[in-house]
């Protein structure tokens, strides 16, 4: 595995990221993806650990062990982000557009883009394009930044 970027963990750009505070509804990874929580309480932000394909919505910036373990986590819904590429993906292109593979790894890349349009599609309103990588990755299970929250 290559580190694009090792001087950073996380979060790189935190003057310019939007962060909030988010209460986990259950187990979920540090800088994995997570998606909206099944709770809807009023003035709360309730996310879980993303279970599928583009689901993702933002990256969780600790970890919580279960559900309220702890109380409430960062997450990050824009920003610039380090995260791992998924290993059966492909080479990453700068500028291209990333999504969620399942939880804790991201793909993208020119020979993927057709599948993530197709994963889109197929998704029927329950996938999301994640952000844009900033750095090329030569393959996956590569680390590398994205940036979160900005979209085609």
């Amino acid at each position: 595995m290559t580190d694009m970027w090792p001087q950073e963990e996380g979060a790189v750009f935190d003057a310019n990221s939007y962060i909030l505070p988010c209460y986990p509804e259950g187990t979920i990874s540090e800088m994995s993806s997570v998606k909206p929580g099944a709770t809807t309480t009023a003035g709360r932000i309730d996310v879980t650990a993303s279970t599928a394909l583009g689901d993702g919505i933002g990256i969780a910036l600790k970890e919580a062990t279960g559900a309220g373990v702890p109380e409430r986590i960062p997450v990050l819904f824009y920003g610039a982000c380090k995260v791992l590429y998924s290993q059966t993906g492909t080479a990453v292109v700068m500028g291209e557009i990333v999504m969620n593979s399942i939880t804790t790894t991201f793909y993208s890349g020119a020979a993927t883009v057709g599948n993530l349009w197709a994963d889109l599609e197929a998704g029927g309103g329950a996938s999301f394009i994640m952000g844009i990588a900033l750095q090329a990755c030569a393959a996956g299970d590569d680390q590398g930044l994205i940036l979160v929250g900005k979209c085609v």
